[in-house]
């Protein structure tokens, strides 16, 4: 019986103590300063990566979540005003970009594109440019067209 005794009030302690911990739900999360993103463990992402449902996005060292360009590790990146990095041909501020659909960089040197060898450079293509339907602002607003989700 008082084994018995010990078990139950074990149990009852355990779920006492289980209870009391705070869970966190990995997701994000709005605030007045921006998006940030907040781990499992209730800590926020910091100066990271994280894919959400097959997208990346970064945050910063201050937590929040960037748009736009983002430059890390020498090479350079975009997102839309949702976060979301950008792979394959972009048209950004009038000069058009090519950002690898894998790695998401972007790319510079010779690259083919609808039977046509472009020179892509940091500041778009130098031998003229293929025609893209949707165009964006530096700070990863739609200019016109509609947004696409790449992958």
């Amino acid at each position: 019986m008082k084994k018995k005794y010990l078990i139950v009030t074990a149990i009852s302690m355990a779920i006492t103590i289980g209870s009391a911990m705070s869970a966190f739900a990995a997701g994000f999360e709005s605030t007045p300063q921006g998006v940030k993103y907040r781990w499992g463990s209730g800590d926020y992402c910091i100066n990271n990566w994280v894919n959400f449902k097959g997208h990346w996005y970064f945050f910063g060292n201050d937590e929040l979540m960037r748009t736009g360009w983002i430059q890390r590790d020498n090479s350079w990146y975009f997102t839309t005003d949702t976060g979301e990095l950008q792979g394959g041909i972009m048209k950004i501020n009038g000069n058009v970009y090519y950002f690898d659909t894998n790695s998401l960089k972007m790319v510079t040197g010779l690259y083919t594109y609808n039977d046509a060898t472009y020179n892509f450079t940091e500041n778009g293509t130098t031998n003229g440019a293929p025609y893209v339907y949707t165009e964006w602002n530096s700070d990863g607003s739609i200019r016109r067209g509609k947004k696409i989700k790449i992958r």
